[in-house]
Parts: C-alpha cells; sequence; structure tokens
C-alpha cells in the first residue's frame, strides 16, 4: 500500500499505528487507561515531500529556460520596459493592430454568408435590394464570392500581425 502511495504522488505517508491482536498480551488487548494514551499516541502521520532540484545543483531548470541576463543578480543591463525609453527615438511606422484585422475578417465572412442566405431565400436581409433588381442576383454573387476569400485573407493577415507583435515582446524580454 505505501509502495502504491508513493508510486502514485511525490509526497509519501507513513502512518504507524499500534497493532492489537488476540496473541498479544491482556494488557495491549484490552488496554487501560495509559495503554491507551500511548496508543493514541503511537498514531501519527508523517508526511515526508521531496523536490528534486536542479538549482540545488547550481544547474538551470530541466526545462531549458535560461535566465535573462538583465534578471541575472548583480547586472547593470536595464530591464525590456526600460529599454523602451531608448527605442522610443526612433521613428516608427503605424501598423494596424491584429484585433483590426481579425473584427473586419468577422464581419466580412457574416456579410458573405448573409448574401448566399439572402439570395437563396430571395428576401432582402439587408434591405440595400429588393430581390425584384437588377442588380440584386450580381451584387449579391460578388459579396458572396469575394467575401470568404477576403475573410479568410484578413484572418491571415490578422495572425501574421499577431504573430509578428509576440516576436517583438519575446525579443523585448530577453527570450529570443
Amino acid at each position: 500500500m505505501t509502495t502504491l502511495a508513493s508510486s502514485l504522488s511525490p509526497f509519501h505517508f507513513h502512518l504507524s499505528t499500534a497493532v492489537f491482536n488476540h496473541n498479544s498480551s491482556s494488557k495491549a488487548a484490552y488496554p487501560n487507561r495509559q495503554n491507551f494514551k500511548s496508543a493514541i499516541y503511537s498514531r501519527r502521520l508523517r508526511v515526508i515531500a521531496a523536490k528534486n532540484s536542479s538549482k540545488s545543483k547550481g544547474k538551470d531548470d530541466d526545462n531549458g529556460e535560461e535566465e535573462p541576463s538583465w534578471a541575472k543578480p548583480g547586472s547593470d543591463e536595464p530591464p525590456p520596459w526600460a529599454r523602451q525609453e531608448a527605442q522610443n527615438d526612433s521613428p516608427s511606422t503605424f501598423e494596424v493592430p491584429f484585433y483590426v484585422y481579425l473584427l473586419a475578417s468577422a464581419i466580412t465572412a457574416i456579410a458573405a454568408i448573409g448574401s448566399i442566405f439572402e439570395y437563396v431565400n430571395e428576401k432582402p436581409v439587408f434591405g440595400v435590394l429588393n430581390s425584384d433588381s437588377v442588380f440584386y442576383a450580381p451584387l449579391l454573387g460578388f459579396f458572396a464570392f469575394t467575401g470568404i476569400p477576403s475573410s479568410a485573407f484578413l484572418w491571415f493577415k490578422s495572425v501574421q500581425i499577431a504573430n509578428k507583435e509576440a516576436e517583438e515582446q519575446d525579443r523585448r524580454d530577453g527570450y529570443l
């Protein structure tokens, strides 16, 4: 039982108790007040927790990540957020945030799918054109056939920009 518990958990539990059986003396089998107290106090629960720490051996973590140079004790290098001031002097171009592309992708996909349903049911959902208009089918076809690829492109662009921003943040934090 103890080996099963120790194999399942990093914590090891040991329980020591007084065992009473029919072969033991009458004092042990039927404890009086003193024997009863000693029997109660002999029941102890010991919890031993051990952790294999590679830092105690003077090595880096097991997951392979090193501590950034700015975080080491005695380092004169400023942290990444303090280096931002020096980078603010360089001119930077404005880039549209990724969530704008993601929002545009969602709106375009909704409009494209809505155009398909509007054309199939011949009931104006958006109310721009009536179903008896000459431009009804070409306009809805244009939105349906260009909306899905446009939505996919905008989604792909948002993922690219989000990845670029994440890499820049990792570089500023000292991980790249």
